[in-house]
Parts: structure tokens; C-alpha cells; sequence
């Protein structure tokens, strides 16, 4: 994500429960779940200390001065609260979630996934719990656990609109950025008076390059709320749309290509970049690049200096300058790679029936003209590639690939 993140979406508590009739004083108990913050506080702290209320009231009393300390920031104190109305009523799933919620907000994210696994456990379809559950797993860094409880809130919940935000921000971490404009997309159908979301899409659109696209969203943004981040977001979008309206010079260089090889020399740089021809013209501006190898898989552009060895690997093109003299090729041991559940795109230069995985491994083994290969156990399929794209997940697959690597 080139050093950016958004803000996760603060984590919606749940209203107040109502007070089941029970002794107390009418307008201290009005108070604890009515009032806010100090005076909320202390009628509910005056219920507390009776000592002559029954145990569904002392928990809910316990559960709005949890509240309360948790919005004035005191998470220690909504812990423990939010603890004692759990001793009194276990089986309420609402105060494992709020819970769950003061754990996160002290980045103690294995307590707070265990309070929302809890509350799922209570109360299946508590639509926040698996939402808030997404939020921990995200702070831990398990990107992919977190968008498996967006989408199970989402469909709990398909008018959710904040899942479909926060799923759409994971998917910007991940540098999905066509799949967190489509989350953007749906939050704000959703909710057309979020400036979060248009802030979110905004930045969603500039890197995928689209500046016009993200100064409207951030203009939009604004005009909803004012923010410091969307008018510096509004600002580098605008410097970017202007340089890239700038015609860029041309470097005139041709380069031999080689397809399904990799280039072992001396590295001088490795870049994320978009695609082949950017790869080629980075090394083309680059006077001590010599060759440069892109992996097709990973988009992955390596400038490197004279190269020593050309090896086979089936998710690299690479390519040697015109006046670059091609390096030996490797008598390194071929290696036959698997790559299970998943499956090579494109057309096959050739298919066949097979029975089992090894045999069309075996058949790509013994072809001079194979580098990859993808094994359709429903179909018995055996599909044979001379080049290899970028292969995806499939249950029904099972592929694989020859590889040289340096000894």
C-alpha cells in the first residue's frame, strides 16, 4: 500500500438495554440508562451500592456504567464492569460484544476476538459481533479472517453499510483496490451521507490512478464534512492528475524477450510495477540496467546488471538490452513445483484426459514444450500451458509448474 492505511471504522456499541422492572429508585434507574457520562455515572454506581436490587437490575446497571466509561475512554474501568454484569447474566450476548469492544480499543485483540467469539456463540446472528470480530482480526494483521466475518455480517446484513466499508478497507491493505471500490460502491448506495466512505473510495480511486475520479470523491467528502485528510487527500490528487497529464518522454530501446525465464545477475532494483512494458522502460532509463526480469505472477519488475545465468521459470518474462550478450543457460535440475486448489487461466496447447494428478505431472515432466500445468479432477482433465499466467484458486484444481532454481 506504499506506507497509506485507512481508519477502521470505530466500532458501533449497542444501545442501552431497558430496565426490567425491579426495587431501586425510579429516577436513579432512570438516570443510570437515560442520563450521559458523570451523572449516568453516578445513578448507576447509587444502584450498585444499594445493595437491595436484584440481579437483572445490578447487571444492567453494571452494563450502562461500562458504557459510559468505555465513551469516556476509560476501558480499564468498562472491563471491568462490563465483567461483573457478565457474573450476574452470562448468557447476555450484547455485554460479551460491548466486552470485546473496551479490549480491542487497548489493542488486547486475542481477549476481544474471544468476547466476540462468545457472543456469536450466544447470539448467531448479532450481526456487530461478527463485524467487531473483523475489526480485531484486522488489527492482528489476519486480513483474510477479518473479510470472512465482513462478508458473514454483510450477509446477515445486506444493508449494512459500515461491514461493507471496513471490508472494503481490508481489501485496500491487501492492494485490491478494484475490489475495495466495489465494497466503496455499495456503502454508499447504502449510505449517501457518509464522508467516510467517499474518502475511502477517493483514495481508492487514486491508486488506481484515477485523479478525476478521486478529486470528486474527496470534493464530495467535504462538502459532508469538513476533514484535514480530505483536503490533503484533495490536494495530492490534484498534483498527480497534473503531472499525469504531463506527456512523459519516450526512451527508444529495444530489448530481446524471453519468455518462462528468469535472469540470474547482479540486482539493482526491485519495483512494484503495473506491467511489462513499464518494467522494460524502467530498464531502459536505468543506465547500469543490462536486463530486467518481471514476474507476470506477482507484478514484479528486478533491474538487474550484466546477467550470468538464464534459468526456467514459467512466471517470468525477461529481457536483455539489444547490446546485452545472452548469458549461458543453466544446467540446473528441473524441478517440477505443485501448487494445489489452484488453476492456470488461458488456452492449453493441449489437453487430455488423464486419471490421476501425477500423470499429467508426469506428461508436462516429459514435454519440451510444457511449463505449467493444471490437473481438472472433476473432469479428469489434463491441461498443458507454454506459458503461464497468473493462477487463481479453484477447489476443483490441483497445478504445476517447472522451475530451475541456483544451485
Amino acid at each position: 500500500m506504499r506506507g497509506r492505511r485507512l481508519d477502521i471504522l470505530t466500532i458501533s456499541l449497542l444501545a442501552f438495554l431497558a430496565m426490567p422492572a425491579a426495587t431501586g429508585r425510579a429516577d436513579e434507574r432512570y438516570d443510570c440508562e437515560k442520563l450521559k457520562g458523570e451523572p449516568s455515572i453516578r445513578a448507576c454506581t447509587s444502584l450498585i451500592e444499594a445493595g437491595s436490587n436484584s440481579a437483572p437490575v445490578m447487571a444492567i446497571a453494571y452494563l450502562n456504567r461500562g458504557l459510559e466509561y468505555f465513551g469516556m475512554g476509560y476501558y480499564d474501568q468498562a472491563i471491568s464492569d462490563y465483567s461483573a454484569s457478565i457474573s450476574l447474566d452470562p448468557r447476555n450476548a450484547n455485554v460479551y460484544n460491548n466486552r470485546g469492544n473496551a479490549y480491542h480499543a487497548k489493542r488486547d485483540y486475542d481477549r476481544a476476538i474471544a468476547d466476540f467469539d462468545q457472543a456469536i456463540v450466544l447470539s448467531p446472528g448479532l450481526t456487530l459481533a461478527y463485524n467487531n470480530r473483523a475489526v480485531a482480526y484486522a488489527g492482528k494483521g489476519d486480513l483474510d479472517r477479518a473479510i470472512e466475518d465482513y462478508s458473514q455480517a454483510i450477509a446477515l446484513d445486506p444493508a449494512y453499510a459500515g461491514a461493507y466499508g471496513n471490508r472494503g478497507n481490508v481489501f485496500f491493505k491487501k492492494g485490491e483496490y478494484d475490489r475495495a471500490l466495489v465494497d466503496f460502491d455499495q456503502a454508499i448506495v447504502i449510505n449517501p451521507k457518509s464522508a467516510l466512505f467517499y474518502r475511502s473510495r477517493a483514495k481508492a480511486y487514486q491508486e488506481l490512478r484515477l485523479y478525476d475520479r478521486a478529486i470528486a470523491d474527496y470534493r464530495r467528502s467535504l462538502e459532508l464534512r469538513p476533514s484535514e485528510t480530505a483536503e490533503a487527500g484533495l490536494k495530492v490528487a490534484q498534483v498527480l492528475l497534473k503531472e499525469q497529464s504531463k506527456p512523459e518522454p519516450r526512451i527508444e530501446m529495444s530489448f530481446r524477450r524471453m519468455p518462462n525465464t528468469d535472469l540470474s545477475g547482479p540486482l539493482l532494483d526491485a519495483q512494484s510495477i503495473g506491467d511489462l512494458a513499464s518494467c522494460e522502460s524502467a530498464c531502459a532509463g536505468n543506465g547500469s540496467c543490462r536486463a530486467y526480469s518481471f514476474n507476470m505472477w506477482n507484478a514484479m519488475c528486478f533491474l538487474k546488471g550484466d546477467p550470468t545465468l538464464r534459468l526456467m521459470e514459467p512466471s517470468t518474462m525477461s529481457g536483455l538490452k539489444d547490446d546485452t550478450y545472452p548469458p549461458p543457460i543453466s544446467d540446473a535440475t528441473v524441478a517440477m513445483i505443485r501448487f494445489r486448489h489452484k488453476l492456470f487461466p488461458g488456452d492449453p496447447f493441449r489437453q487430455s484426459s488423464q486419471d490421476r494428478f501425477e500423470d499429467c505431472e508426469a506428461s508436462c515432466r516429459d514435454s519440451d514444450s510444457c511449463v505449467a500445468f493444471s490437473f481438472i479432477k472433476t473432469e479428469l482433465a489434463c491441461r498443458m500451458f507454454d506459458n503461464a499466467g497468473e493462477y487463481s484458486n479453484d477447489e476443483q484444481a490441483d497445478s504445476g509448474a517447472k522451475r530451475q532454481t541456483v544451485n
